[in-house]
């Protein structure tokens, strides 16, 4: 019996896929910047009410423990 398991070449498109898919996101994110999307998220109500109350709870926990 053959037991040893093939690698498929459609795991290495999937992670050549995510790869750029994480590149495109990462460099979006650093040119418009975190703050921007989020506040645009928000107002869209993309995320619901009750997503951004905690985290802007915890934001404000994070910077108050920073000081």
């Amino acid at each position: 019996m053959n037991d040893k398991k093939d690698f498929d070449k459609s795991y290495l498109g999937f992670v050549i896929g995510g790869a750029i898919l994480g590149a495109v996101a990462g460099y979006i994110v650093k040119k418009v910047g975190p703050k921007n999307i989020m506040n645009m998220v928000k107002q869209k109500d993309i995320i619901p009410p009750s997503i951004t109350k905690l985290m802007n709870e915890f934001s404000s926990r994070q910077k108050s423990m920073d000081d």
